[in-house]
Protein backbone atom coordinates (compact mmCIF):
# COMPACT_ATOMS: atom_id res chain seq x y z
CA UNK A 1 0.00 0.00 0.00
CA UNK A 2 2.83 2.05 1.04
CA UNK A 3 4.29 1.87 -2.51
CA UNK A 4 0.96 2.64 -4.12
CA UNK A 5 0.44 5.68 -2.25
CA UNK A 6 4.33 6.87 -3.14
CA UNK A 7 4.09 5.80 -6.98
CA UNK A 8 0.51 8.33 -6.93
CA UNK A 9 2.26 11.01 -4.77
CA UNK A 10 5.08 11.48 -7.76
CA UNK A 11 2.67 10.46 -10.44
CA UNK A 12 0.58 13.69 -9.20
CA UNK A 13 3.36 15.72 -9.32
CA UNK A 14 4.86 14.95 -12.26
CA UNK A 15 1.23 15.37 -13.71
CA UNK A 16 0.66 18.74 -12.29
CA UNK A 17 3.57 19.86 -14.61
CA UNK A 18 1.93 18.58 -17.81
CA UNK A 19 0.08 21.21 -20.00
CA UNK A 20 1.06 24.43 -18.52
CA UNK A 21 1.78 27.03 -20.43
CA UNK A 22 5.62 28.81 -20.06
CA UNK A 23 5.60 32.03 -19.02
CA UNK A 24 8.78 33.67 -21.48
CA UNK A 25 8.51 36.94 -18.96
CA UNK A 26 11.32 39.96 -20.62
CA UNK A 27 14.25 40.66 -18.50
CA UNK A 28 15.23 44.18 -17.53
CA UNK A 29 18.40 45.40 -19.12
CA UNK A 30 21.36 46.33 -17.64
CA UNK A 31 23.00 49.06 -20.02
CA UNK A 32 26.73 48.32 -18.45
CA UNK A 33 26.86 44.59 -20.02
CA UNK A 34 24.57 43.87 -22.44
CA UNK A 35 24.54 44.43 -25.81
CA UNK A 36 22.67 43.28 -28.72
CA UNK A 37 22.90 40.17 -30.21
CA UNK A 38 23.06 41.48 -34.16
CA UNK A 39 25.08 44.27 -34.26
CA UNK A 40 26.98 44.19 -30.84
CA UNK A 41 26.39 47.45 -29.77
CA UNK A 42 26.34 48.38 -26.02
CA UNK A 43 22.52 48.98 -24.62
CA UNK A 44 22.21 52.17 -23.88
CA UNK A 45 18.97 53.82 -24.72
CA UNK A 46 17.12 51.04 -22.73
CA UNK A 47 13.29 52.47 -23.94
CA UNK A 48 14.64 51.03 -27.51
CA UNK A 49 15.91 47.77 -26.20
CA UNK A 50 13.94 44.55 -27.73
CA UNK A 51 14.07 41.20 -25.99
CA UNK A 52 13.12 37.34 -27.51
CA UNK A 53 13.03 34.98 -24.89
CA UNK A 54 13.62 31.11 -26.14
CA UNK A 55 11.66 28.07 -25.44
CA UNK A 56 15.24 26.99 -23.31
CA UNK A 57 14.81 30.41 -20.96
CA UNK A 58 17.80 31.96 -23.44
CA UNK A 59 17.30 35.63 -23.85
CA UNK A 60 18.30 37.18 -27.07
CA UNK A 61 18.53 40.78 -26.72
CA UNK A 62 18.93 44.30 -29.01
CA UNK A 63 19.21 47.18 -28.79
CA UNK A 64 16.45 48.52 -32.09
CA UNK A 65 13.74 46.75 -33.42
CA UNK A 66 15.05 46.90 -36.29
CA UNK A 67 17.82 44.25 -35.21
CA UNK A 68 15.41 41.78 -33.39
CA UNK A 69 13.37 42.04 -37.10
CA UNK A 70 16.65 40.99 -38.72
CA UNK A 71 17.09 38.13 -36.22
CA UNK A 72 13.84 36.87 -36.31
CA UNK A 73 13.85 37.26 -39.99
CA UNK A 74 16.94 34.60 -40.43
CA UNK A 75 16.49 31.85 -41.87
CA UNK A 76 17.13 29.35 -39.54
CA UNK A 77 14.94 27.82 -37.31
CA UNK A 78 14.07 29.39 -33.81
CA UNK A 79 12.24 27.81 -30.99
CA UNK A 80 10.85 31.41 -29.65
CA UNK A 81 8.32 31.47 -26.78
CA UNK A 82 8.49 35.29 -26.87
CA UNK A 83 9.38 38.69 -28.18
CA UNK A 84 9.26 41.71 -26.48
CA UNK A 85 9.49 45.50 -27.57
CA UNK A 86 9.36 48.39 -25.32
CA UNK A 87 6.53 51.18 -25.49
CA UNK A 88 9.37 54.02 -26.36
CA UNK A 89 7.30 56.20 -23.93
CA UNK A 90 6.64 54.90 -21.01
CA UNK A 91 9.89 51.98 -21.31
CA UNK A 92 6.93 49.58 -20.12
CA UNK A 93 7.54 45.85 -22.02
CA UNK A 94 5.13 44.51 -24.57
CA UNK A 95 4.84 41.60 -26.42
CA UNK A 96 6.20 41.92 -30.35
CA UNK A 97 2.92 40.85 -31.27
CA UNK A 98 0.34 43.12 -29.11
CA UNK A 99 2.04 46.32 -29.70
CA UNK A 100 1.63 49.07 -32.42
CA UNK A 101 4.60 50.87 -34.50
CA UNK A 102 5.26 54.04 -36.25
CA UNK A 103 8.00 54.67 -38.99
CA UNK A 104 9.87 57.60 -40.14
CA UNK A 105 13.07 57.42 -41.55
CA UNK A 106 13.94 60.80 -39.19
CA UNK A 107 12.58 59.69 -36.19
CA UNK A 108 15.80 58.86 -33.97
CA UNK A 109 16.52 55.19 -32.54
CA UNK A 110 19.77 53.29 -31.44
CA UNK A 111 20.06 51.99 -35.07
CA UNK A 112 18.58 54.55 -37.09
CA UNK A 113 15.96 51.78 -38.27
CA UNK A 114 13.18 54.91 -37.00
CA UNK A 115 10.71 52.51 -35.74
CA UNK A 116 9.16 52.76 -32.41
CA UNK A 117 6.64 50.99 -30.30
CA UNK A 118 3.57 51.82 -28.42
CA UNK A 119 1.35 49.66 -26.60
CA UNK A 120 -1.45 51.81 -27.83
CA UNK A 121 -2.98 53.98 -31.05
CA UNK A 122 -3.73 56.92 -29.31
CA UNK A 123 -0.61 57.18 -28.12
CA UNK A 124 1.42 56.70 -31.44
CA UNK A 125 -1.21 59.16 -33.23
CA UNK A 126 -0.27 61.54 -30.21
CA UNK A 127 3.31 60.91 -31.11
CA UNK A 128 2.59 60.98 -34.72
CA UNK A 129 1.17 64.59 -34.35
CA UNK A 130 3.68 66.13 -32.07
CA UNK A 131 6.70 65.06 -34.71
CA UNK A 132 4.83 66.20 -37.61
CA UNK A 133 5.27 63.28 -39.75
CA UNK A 134 5.18 58.91 -39.48
CA UNK A 135 3.19 55.97 -40.87
CA UNK A 136 1.55 53.89 -39.02
CA UNK A 137 2.52 49.99 -39.30
CA UNK A 138 1.76 46.50 -38.13
CA UNK A 139 4.06 43.63 -37.10
CA UNK A 140 3.63 42.01 -40.48
CA UNK A 141 4.64 45.32 -42.30
CA UNK A 142 8.05 46.00 -40.14
CA UNK A 143 8.76 42.12 -41.09
CA UNK A 144 8.55 42.58 -45.10
CA UNK A 145 9.82 46.56 -44.35
CA UNK A 146 12.16 47.13 -46.73
CA UNK A 147 15.10 48.59 -44.44
CA UNK A 148 17.45 50.22 -46.97
CA UNK A 149 21.24 50.40 -45.95
CA UNK A 150 20.51 47.69 -42.70
CA UNK A 151 20.04 44.88 -45.16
Amino acid sequence: MKRILIFLFFSVLALAGCGKEHAYEPVEINPDIDVCDICNMSIAATQYATEVVLTDGTVETFDDIGCMIEYLNQEEEKNIGEAYVRDVQTGDWLKLNEALFLYNKSYWTPMSYGVVSFADEKSAQQFMAEEGKGKQMNLEDIRKHDWGAHQ
